[in-house]
């Protein structure tokens, strides 16, 4: 269609982003990819600005292309006033049928790119658009739109193509001999798209040059935002916020992608694929060092520093509730094994064990009174009339024997929840807290009593590196004025004005220091993992070792118990038996009614207190045996508990999502001081030979302070 007949219908742009960038007058990677991943998603109406680092983009034309899905416009960097070059910037994948059911899906196909609608589109739109508003000199775009951007950029060599996490080409468009140097790929860290793309070995249907950059986050949530390189909040907010406003080491994670491409102080080029040209070293270079130091360079390494330093505040926190961490995770051990025998007596067994005490005490007391009834009976026995004992040998039920046995049980088993009840405060009280202890210096509070001390060497550190780096900072500005003095020594010494040339070398000295080593996190964020690990083996092996013993003794004693007391009852029904009808005639059931009734009534009432003690008996069996094949899963349940109170988990991540982000920073920044080195190499003044050893100085001190963050992160 004409360029005229494009639709302009769209919702109006209502963010822009600025920073302390300067403005250019050129157009930058930095700029097309912010573009691509936040503008372009927008969608601005002409005739709109779009702020971009400091440059003005008006927006000339907008295509929404209902039949394809094709949605792109085209703007003009506006403050190059001899600049009429335009940039079309090509929309990524946000309608379900056009985008990602009849486009998305065919891409990874050998489909002609002709059989794929929007690429068609794409390419017609970009000959629109030179035909009717004037030459594109740059295509951007992110996922679906990075491939559109792409697939032009094949085609017209001419144009320059820079794309944030590109969707892939159809096959046969990417010619495997071309290295397609109009074209270059910025890949985040985290996204899942183009890992996808290199886990199936189709990365070289991503044309041209592709420069992995650190923006993102690792978390599930940021799935789509670490595909589109930006991150926007429900208030409109370009940041990833950790925590809650009142939160310790509450902050924002800024996750913009253009923010980690880094690139040449001096020229701007990408700082990737190897040096950049090499310059002339001289007072207007310098100059352009000093200010990038001061400010660029020093406000990155201050965003990583305010990184290290939340993560400090929360593992602070968690060093401030250490007393409360225990007594939960005590009172959590409590609950769970109070629970786990599923009968009221045993409740409270993990505290004092009183109530199942109460129930023993009640057992021994019925016991006492079936002993008591039982000697009873015997005195009923002796007294059996003489026409019966003709008949009948006298007849006596052994009482003492037959109840010493349970009763004795029942001691037994006092004794035995009474060590049981002590294993359980032993563990809860001296355990479970000492669950805690252990790393390199057996702190109290292992998990954050390393942290801590890590954490205060990286704070030392990192205030010990930026304070190199402001001195650094004078030193060049010094470097500066001294070739700047020099340049003027020899001018007034060439127009004949006399005198020598000033030696103008000695400047503001910086420190050459080496950051402090730490001993500590040498495992990593493993730590916590290692140490849950530990606390649940040592809970285990008290379960199996102290507790599982004693409750298997326990139960093994119940079954005696409940042998002893059938005895009794055998006993008494036997004696009954033996009297009542153990003569040949009989005689006693006809003649002797009384002495029946009254033989009968005082079985019943031995019987009647032990056939109570069978139901409670039943209920101590149960929870026993429930207690021995439900502990080892309780102490499987409990190893989450432990985890938690070890550190609790959403910290701890908050915790690396800190090191994730200050990481980014300080391998940006090597990438960074490696351009400065090469740049000031084999210079021939002091100066800049001083500044060249102190630009070493603070790249190895970023490594070691690099390293020791990157521990925080694995």
């Amino acid at each position: 269609m004409p360029i005229h007949s494009i639709s302009n219908t769209s919702i109006s742009s209502n963010g822009t982003h600025l920073n302390t960038v300067k403005s250019t007058n050129s157009t930058i990677d930095k700029d097309l990819v912010e573009l691509a991943g936040k503008h372009a998603y927008l969608h601005p109406n002409r005739p709109d600005t779009i702020k971009v680092n400091g440059n003005n983009y008006k927006v000339l034309n907008v295509n929404k292309d209902s039949e394809t899905g094709l949605d792109a416009f085209v703007i003009k960097n506006v403050n190059d006033k001899n600049n009429e070059n335009l940039i079309i910037v090509y929309v990524g994948s946000e309608q379900i049928v056009e985008d990602w059911l009849l486009t998305n899906g065919k891409l990874p196909s050998d489909l002609a790119p002709e059989q794929i609608d929007q690429i068609h589109a794409a390419r017609e739109y970009f000959k629109e658009v030179e035909e009717e508003l004037g030459k594109v000199t740059h295509v951007t775009g992110n996922s679906l739109g990075g491939a559109l951007s792409n697939a032009v950029a094949v085609d017209n060599p001419g144009v320059t193509s820079v794309t944030l996490n590109p969707a892939l080409l159809p096959d046969g468009m990417v010619d495997p001999n071309k290295d397609y140097s109009n074209i270059t790929n910025y890949i985040s860290k985290y996204d899942a798209l183009n890992l996808v793309i290199n886990r199936l070995g189709l990365g070289h249907r991503v044309p041209g040059s592709k420069y992995n950059i650190n923006n993102g986050l690792p978390i599930f949530s940021l799935l789509s935002p670490n595909h589109v390189g930006y991150h926007e909040d429900e208030n409109g907010n370009f940041f990833y916020e950790v925590g809650k406003p009142g939160d310790a080491g509450y902050g924002h994670i800024y996750v913009d992608a253009d923010e980690h491409i880094m690139t040449s102080i001096w020229t701007g080029a990408p700082l990737y694929g190897g040096p950049t040209g090499k310059i002339d070293i001289n007072v207007e270079a310098m100059l352009k060092l000093a200010e990038a130091i001061q400010q660029k360079v020093k406000q990155r390494l201050t965003l990583s520093g305010e990184y290290i330093r939340n993560a400090n505040l929360i593992v602070d926190d968690e060093i401030s509730r250490f007393n409360i961490r225990v007594t939960i995770l005590q009172e959590t051990f409590q609950q769970m094994f109070d629970e786990l025998a599923g009968e009221p007596m045993f409740n409270g067994i993990a505290r004092t064990g009183n109530r199942i005490k109460s129930y023993l005490d009640g057992l021994i007391s019925l016991l006492n009174i079936a002993e008591e009834k039982c000697r009873g009976l015997n005195v009923i026995l002796n007294s059996m009339p003489m026409e019966l004992i003709e008949y009948i040998r006298k007849v006596d039920i052994s009482v003492e024997s037959l109840f010493a046995y349970p009763k004795n049980y029942l001691y037994d088993i006092q004794i035995d929840i009474d060590n049981f009840v002590r294993a359980i405060q032993i563990i809860i009280e001296e355990l479970i807290p000492d669950l805690f202890r252990g790393a390199k210096d057996n702190f109290v509070d292992a998990v954050t009593g390393e942290l801590d001390l890590h954490y205060a060497l990286l704070e030392k550190n990192k205030d010990r590196l930026l304070d190199q780096l402001e001195n650094y900072g004078t030193q060049v500005q010094g470097v500066a004025t001294a070739l700047q003095n020099k340049d003027a020594s020899i001018a007034s010494a060439t127009r004949g004005k006399g005198g020598d040339i000033q030696a103008t070398d000695n400047v503001q000295h910086t420190a050459i220091i080496t950051l402090e080593k730490s001993d500590y996190l040498e495992v990593g964020m493993k730590i916590k993992e290692i140490q849950t690990n530990l606390a649940h083996q040592a809970i285990r092996s008290s379960v199996t070792v102290v507790l599982t013993p004693i409750l298997e003794q326990v139960s093994k004693v119940i079954r005696l118990l409940e042998g002893a007391l059938e005895a009794i009852i055998v006993a008494i029904n036997s004696a009954q038996h033996v009297v009542l009808y153990g003569n040949p005639t009989g005689l006693a059931l006809s003649l002797f009614t009384k002495f029946d009734d009254n033989v009968k009534a005082q079985v019943k009432e031995v019987k009647a207190p032990i056939k109570e003690m069978e139901a409670t008996i039943e209920g101590l069996r149960d929870g026993v045996n429930r207690l021995i094949a439900n502990l080892p899963g309780m102490v499987d349940d409990f190893k989450p508990y432990i985890d938690t109170a070890l550190f609790e988990p959403g910290k701890f991540a908050n915790v690396r999502l800190y090191n994730v982000a200050a990481s980014a920073i300080l391998d940006e920044m090597n990438l960074v001081f490696d351009d400065i080195i090469y740049q000031l190499s084999g210079e021939k003044s002091q100066a800049v030979t001083e500044s060249l050893e102190i630009s070493k100085s603070i790249k190895g001190n970023i490594g070691i302070l690099g390293e020791q963050v990157e521990r925080g992160t694995i």
